[in-house]
């Protein structure tokens, strides 16, 4: 069992080709690692009666004889535990999953078809431009798995270009990033997040936590970074709006965290969705791949986020970013340019 441990790829993870086919013995040998990973690790493991559990599990998968057959035990685990942010995968496709069918009081404005658009890429892109009286605008939108220096080179780019254009304040605009691959937005914004530790995950260990910092202009969870060559320098300690929505998730929950408790910097917007947890990647055998959630988010100041990441300012949320219709945008700015 090969486990890389509290990897914040949110909702975007694949892992190798497996075999269709399997003996029950190998089927059954494949659900009890499946089931000890979740007892060790699971965020949530001292909710359950794991022998009631397991008893349970037993008698939905005793005459299992493919993977296939494990479907009804895998998504009864996860919905046990109640983590609404685990999946598990079989053959690269989402398999098992668990959602409770309810929208928790801030999700009532919730719409399927503008969250599908977000998950997909296609509509919302990651943009950059410098907006009036000099303030940077950054949109940052979920990122898969992939090539890490050259995604955040990218955004790097973008943000050394609107600070060799002038830009002296800044909107980091996470309203539309439904999570993925955490460490290249980070490092692509490391230099305006700034020097410093800046947040982490609580688990119910101190071996299960883990820490966010930034050092010499590089973002570090633990001891990974990118480490991306800077090509310019903040001249200034900016102001920093921050915008976040309902459908900002996962890794660009994250992402918000990061800023929580940084001077001069205020969130506009709406609660996010929810899926405030880190969560970790395992490959069970050569059959299923899973991700379960391990830790919740913290901030700088070691406040944990257990249910979402709130604003300091409430706006509507717009289907159209920087348009006339754009109240957050609009409404930031106004902050932005007060002395």
């Amino acid at each position: 069992m090969i486990t890389m441990k509290k990897i914040l790829f949110g909702l975007l993870v694949l892992f190798a080709p497996c075999a269709y086919g399997q003996d029950p013995v190998g089927v059954q040998s494949t659900l009890k690692s499946v089931v000890e990973h979740a007892e060790v690790a699971s965020l949530y493991r001292n909710r359950v009666d794991w022998d009631t559990l397991k008893l349970n599990i037993h008698d939905l998968t005793k005459h299992a004889e493919y993977i296939a057959d494990l479907k009804p035990a895998l998504n009864y685990l996860l919905r046990s535990l109640g983590d609404e942010h685990g999946r598990m995968f079989y053959q690269n496709q989402l398999f098992a999953s668990y959602y409770s069918g309810e929208l928790k009081a801030h999700q009532q404005s919730f719409q399927p078809d503008i969250y599908n658009d977000i998950q997909m890429g296609n509509v919302y892109k990651f943009h950059a431009e410098t907006l009036e009286n000099n303030i940077g605008y950054v949109r940052i939108v979920g990122l898969p798995t992939g090539d890490n220096q050259k995604m955040a080179g990218a955004i790097q780019d973008k943000v050394c270009a609107l600070i060799e254009a002038g830009a002296e304040n800044w909107i980091i605009d996470l309203r539309y990033n439904g999570g993925g691959n955490m460490h290249p937005m980070a490092e692509g914004l490391a230099l305006i997040i700034g020097n410093g530790a800046v947040g982490g995950t609580r688990g119910l260990t101190e071996a299960e936590s883990s820490s966010w910092r930034v050092e010499n202009d590089h973002f570090y969870y633990d001891g990974y970074s990118i480490e991306l060559e800077d090509h310019c320098q903040l001249p200034n300690k900016p102001k920093i709006a921050v915008l976040t929505s309902l459908y900002t998730a996962s890794s660009g929950e994250a992402l918000a965290v990061i800023f929580k408790g940084k001077e001069k910097t205020r969130f506009f917007g709406q609660k996010t969705l929810g899926m405030v947890t880190a969560t970790d990647w395992t490959v069970i055998d050569d059959a299923i791949g899973l991700t379960i959630s391990v830790s919740y988010y913290e901030d700088r100041n070691g406040n944990v986020y257990d249910e979402f990441v709130d604003v300091d300012v409430a706006m509507p949320f717009a289907r159209e970013p920087l348009s006339d219709q754009d109240e957050c945008v609009r409404e930031a700015i106004e902050w932005l340019n007060r002395e």
